[in-house]
């Protein structure tokens, strides 16, 4: 299908935001599927169909319906044009329409003509609803998504308008269970900077201020008080340095200047020390990423502040039409609603990031809030979190470029995701994004990847030449190029993702040898390639702060117990539940046994879930002090309260470990019991604190981290085995680490403890990246760029201009990690060991030119009557159940027996770079379409004309035989080489293809069937982009020319494969990519030989694990 109708599958209608007398309706794009084949339209029309029929009628009738005489050929992507629909009167509730989208067209020739002989039709729908509603309560109608903006309705009649507000800026956003940020390309705004960077400047005058406020001991190593007071006072004559904060460019160059002519007139021991404290300034400072040089901006989110960085916790403001608030004024709006409010009436209006929940079946939410009472969904509040991000970065990009003529719209986004969520949540990304108002929502960067692509440019983000100079020095040279591994570890606030990337760095030379190099640039390529990847879902910071959660909440009901049994507090409640409580924590005489709550959970275990002893502590302190809000609301504020305690725990004992502190005072802990409904008398103030040690802090925490490693370690040691041929082990060169949870000193501690065991990584601190201020922007600004390198990319021929003036050019082959298998899927089987279906580091390709991503395919085979496909990460890691597919349907659709269909049909398994899986059924051998638009040659006609004699010869013979030779190269060799070579054969006569022929469809009339063969992959194209085919003549053993075909498909960005088909009529076609499948997506097509029917996998919901999850309402 040479045209693509771009159209959302749903969309709930809802009135303009901008105007609300006015309906928003979705927007119909049409766009060209290749620039080989331009779609000449001759009619499009829109249909609506449903309930009610009016409605239906009104919305068709403000889609334009065009028919056109001559076919308007379809350069680019364009927009149908709406009219307005005006609300009189408010929308209805259960709409439930069907609009249909159907262009009549023609493909391009050769030559670009339409094919007028052979009408093409492709066709599209949107399902069109409201919410349903109860009789009763007809308000309830009302939209949960954010609206998506009102498309711009040109003035000039055009059947097809372009849209001119299609901007190309876009924005990456990345949504954590945490925290979120968004980061901008702004393609207008260029740096005038003439020294450096802005950000380069400002981390420089931070890092002055910081040494030229700092005491002689922090300042200088073996330096005296006296002649660093000297040095201080010398550079404050002449400027006044902040005690903290930056320095403007003024002042920052003055106290540059003022510091290297102070140097001069101190000691050589002063210098020498001075010196090597400015060398590492520099070399941080350089290190820091010069982000408005590449036209990316860090979007403030929380407005009326500069907060970069916002939490992800949500508060709904408005269930009329789903909106929430992010950042930090709720948290604060929380504790203050809590303290005014009782949990039970403020239900549902606060959530933790629900991104935990993507991609899982649940229950919707009853929320109330101002006396309106709705369900909600998990999807709907991420939509909303997004639809926050996105208007606030819109209104970022307004304030900074109002007054600016050229400022447009944002249109695309680019959302990062885990780099093990399943298919559904990239799909899901894809659908809510889009219904929020973006027209290309791009998923092709996982938070790993988008990691590394972020660190990858930290390294180059000084000077190109010294970067790429540096960067050589720590890679191995294989005598072509230079290379090194690096592992990304990022832990995350509710997420673990790693991936093991190869980065590889060659040099080209766009020059002919005689060619002007004028100062000699140089140009290079660096082409990050996959060596697997993996992660959890559910394992990162919250789940560390859950296990201090569980360790604060038995503590403090281990002091209580204990103050109450030893008189420091009175407490009638508490000391009838000690008689409830577990044997294990009772005296023989039925008292409290003191600190056997804390006994039982004052422990390393690395899966605390499974110790009864732990459970029992956790039971009994839910007697104590409740927290458990999943059944009674009226605990939320005693939940949230500890959760708080436990972040703030977290964060003090991670910087400050030497030493015991007292994390809950006596206020604190008699705020509990009154939030609770207790009452109490404090005996003795000082005797009711909770206190917690690094050893304690190091038993709940390390073991989450030590998963985390586990899963690196098993990552590494999968993929990283001896070389065959040289015996050479392969190492770690580079470990980054990333995300906020890393900031926790045990992260660093057991990662070197557990690699430095092994030979794959040799622990060197220089080779081991982690910043704490990039730890969280990386992910989204890494994205930004990794798109810009992809929209932007250097192209080799158009450099050479650049490297005449001396200056050297980098290009980041961003696109190579989307050319291989970052993971193994396998089959489900009814042994113990499943079958293997696609290998990690598998290629991907463009299949054909009808393909806009790249794809690979398993071999045909028999068909298990349930399909279950699993990913695995590497040898040892646990399988994620990816997807499914319930073959007893179909065979209950065709009629057929269960042993008839799994005799006659056959299955393949297509996967693509999103992971995303398509099932290929079949009955017999599958007959390949041959394409109306394809460049052909009439092989019998040349050689007919060659040898007269062989007219009438079969080009094919019924036992498998070829004519004669068929080869291309003939001319290009005899141009170069003196005497015979043997070119290479494209179909050889000697070979007997009776077991390879192929059954042929022709697009052009389906019905009519033929044979033929198909090449392997066809040699590389000679530089003018044609190949010059030949047979041999079989009676005089002479080269014959048949004609040029030349280099379909256009340009592209994957690898292409190309291939010749020889039908029996003696026609020779060349095709971008595999020759497709006659396809069809109904079933029945499965009754004919030959069709094959395309699906996809039935999702399935990840499982989450409610001991892992904070906020589920069960701890």
């Amino acid at each position: 299908m040479a045209i693509e109708i771009r159209l959302l599958n749903r969309f709930q209608l809802r009135p303009k935001t901008n105007d609300e007398t006015l309906l928003d309706l979705p927007i119909v794009e049409l766009a060209p599927v290749s620039t080989s084949n331009l779609p000449h339209i001759s009619s499009i029309s829109c249909v609506v169909e449903g309930e009610p029929r009016q409605l239906g009628a009104q919305i068709q009738a403000a889609y334009r319906t065009f028919t056109f005489k001559q076919p308007i050929r379809l350069y680019a992507p364009q927009r149908l044009r709406q009219d307005p629909y005006p609300l009189d009167k408010p929308l209805p509730g259960n709409v439930g329409c069907t609009l249909l989208v159907i262009v009549e067209y023609f493909d391009s020739d050769a030559a670009g003509n339409p094919i007028l002989a052979i009408p093409q039709t492709a066709s599209k729908s949107c399902y069109l609803f409201t919410p349903k509603t109860e009789p009763e309560i007809p308000a309830i109608d009302i939209n949960k998504i954010e609206p998506q903006p009102a498309v711009i309705v040109e003035e000039k009649p055009k059947p097809v308008e372009k849209n001119l507000n299609e901007s190309t800026d876009w924005l990456a956003i990345d949504f954590g269970t945490s925290n979120s940020t968004v980061t901008l390309f702004d393609a207008s705004f260029v740096s005038n900077e003439k020294s450096l960077p802005k950000e380069q400047k400002e981390r420089l005058g931070e890092l002055l201020v910081e040494w030229l406020n700092s005491t002689t001991v922090d300042a200088l190593a073996g330096v005296s008080v006296a002649e660093w007071e000297r040095f201080i006072g010398d550079i404050k004559k002449d400027v006044e340095i902040p005690e903290m904060g930056t320095l403007n460019d003024q002042a920052l160059l003055v106290t540059i200047r003022k510091i290297e002519t102070s140097l001069g007139n101190r000691p050589e021991s002063f210098r020498r020390a001075a010196n090597k404290k400015l060398n590492h300034i520099y070399h941080e400072v350089f290190r820091v990423p010069p982000l408005s040089s590449q036209n990316l901006l860090r979007v403030s989110l929380d407005l009326g502040s500069e907060a970069k960085e916002i939490p992800s916790e949500l508060e709904i403001q408005s269930l009329k039409a789903l909106k929430v608030l992010m950042g930090n004024r709720v948290l604060q709006n929380r504790r203050t609603a809590f303290s005014e409010t009782k949990g039970e009436e403020i239900n549902g209006k606060f959530h933790h990031s629900p991104k935990r929940y993507f991609g899982q079946q649940r229950d919707a939410m009853q929320v109330k809030w101002e006396g309106v009472e709705s369900e909600i969904t998990s999807n709907e509040l991420i939509q909303a979190a997004w639809g926050y991000l996105i208007e606030n970065t819109k209104k970022y990009y307004e304030t900074r470029t109002s007054g600016r003529s050229s400022r447009r719209d944002i249109t695309t986004a680019v959302v990062t995701y885990p780099a093990v969520a399943p298919p559904v949540v990239r799909r899901e990304i894809e659908q809510m994004v889009s219904a929020l108002g973006m027209d290309f929502v791009k998923t092709d960067y996982d938070e790993a990847v988008s990691v590394v692509i972020f660190f990858l440019w930290r390294e180059f983000g000084g000077d190109l030449n010294i970067g790429i100079e540096s960067f050589k020095t720590r890679c191995h040279w294989d005598g072509k190029k230079w290379s090194q591994n690096v592992l990304v570890l990022d832990i995350g606030g509710g997420t673990t993702d790693l991936a093991l990337i190869n980065l590889s760095l060659e040099e080209k030379d766009p020059f002919e040898r005689d060619e002007d190099r004028g100062a000699g640039g140089r140009y290079y390529v660096l082409t990050p390639t996959f060596i697997g990847s993996s992660g959890h879902l559910q394992l990162g910071g919250e789940l560390i702060t859950l296990r201090i959660f569980k360790l604060l909440k038995v503590a403090i009901a281990d002091c209580l117990l204990t103050a109450v049994t030893s008189g420091d507090l009175e407490c009638q409640k508490l000391e009838d539940e000690i008689a409830g409580l577990s044997d294990r924590f009772l005296t023989k005489d039925g008292k409290y046994k003191i600190g056997s709550l804390w006994e039982c959970v004052d422990k390393k275990t690395s899966n605390p879930e499974e110790d009864p002893a732990y459970n029992d502590a956790l039971k009994d302190a839910e007697k104590i002090l409740p927290t458990k809000w999943k059944n009674n609301p009226s605990r939320l504020q005693t939940f949230y309260e500890i959760w708080d305690y436990a972040e703030e725990i977290k964060i003090e004992i991670n910087q400050n470990i030497d030493r015991e502190r007292v994390v809950l005072t006596e206020k604190k802990i008699s705020d509990l019991l009154k939030q609770s409904g207790i009452d109490f008398k404090v005996k003795s103030a000082d005797r009711l604190n909770v206190k917690i040690n690094r050893q304690q802090f190091e038993n709940a925490v390390s073991p989450v981290v030590e998963d985390a490693v586990r899963i690196a370690k098993g990552l590494v040691e999968s993929r990283l085995g001896y070389q065959s041929e040289n015996h050479r082990q392969e190492k770690v060169d580079w470990l980054i680490l990333s995300g906020q949870t890393c900031k926790i000193y045990l992260v660093e501690e057991l990662v070197k403890q557990e690699f430095s065991k092994y030979d794959y990584f040799v622990w060197n601190p220089e080779r081991v990246t982690f910043v704490p201020e990039f730890s969280k922007m990386a992910t989204s600004v890494g994205a930004c760029y990794a798109e810009k390198l992809r929209q932007y990319g250097f192209d080799l021929e158009a450099a050479k201009g650049m490297l005449r003036l001396g200056v050297n050019q980098l290009d980041i082959d961003v696109k190579n990690l989307f050319y291989f298998l970052p993971c193994s899927f396998t089959l489900k089987t009814q042994g113990e060991r499943d079958r293997l279906i696609f290998r990690n580091g598998r290629e991907l390709r463009q299949l054909s030119d009808r393909d806009s991503i790249a794809k690979t395919r398993s071999d045909w085979e028999g068909v298990p009557l349930t399909i279950t496909i699993y990913r695995q990460d590497f040898d040892g890691a646990n399988p994620m159940l990816w997807g499914g597919y319930n073959i007893n349907r179909l065979v209950r659709q065709l009629g057929m027996e269960e042993d008839e269909f799994k005799a006659k049909i056959k299955v393949q398994f297509e996967i693509d770079q999103k992971l995303q899986f398509k099932l290929l059924f079949c009955q017999g051998t599958p007959h390949s379409l041959i394409s109306a638009s394809c460049e052909s040659l009439d092989l019998k006609k040349a050689i007919a004309a060659a040898s007269p004699e062989l007219a009438n010869q079969p080009i094919i013979s019924q036992d498998g035989k070829l004519l004669c030779d068929i080869a291309v190269y003939v001319i290009e060799l005899q141009t170069v080489s003196v005497g015979p070579k043997d070119p290479p054969l494209v179909f050889d006569s000697q070979v007997d293809y009776s077991k390879f022929m192929e059954g042929f469809r022709y697009e052009s009339n389906v019905k009519e069937q033929g044979t033929g063969l198909i090449s392997k992959p066809l040699p590389e194209f000679p530089r003018k982009g044609k190949h010059t085919f030949c047979f041999r003549d079989p009676i005089t053993d002479r080269w014959e020319t048949i004609g040029e075909l030349s280099r379909p498909g256009g340009k592209s960005d994957y690898n292409y494969q190309y291939y010749v088909t020889l039908d029996d009529k003696g026609i020779l076609r060349i095709h971008a990519g595999e020759i497709p499948y006659w396809t069809s997506d109904n079933p029945e097509c499965l009754k004919q030989e030959g069709c094959v029917f395309e699906t996809g996998l039935e999702d399935k919901p990840k499982e989450i694990d409610e001991n892992r999850d904070p906020f589920c309402g069960i701890h």
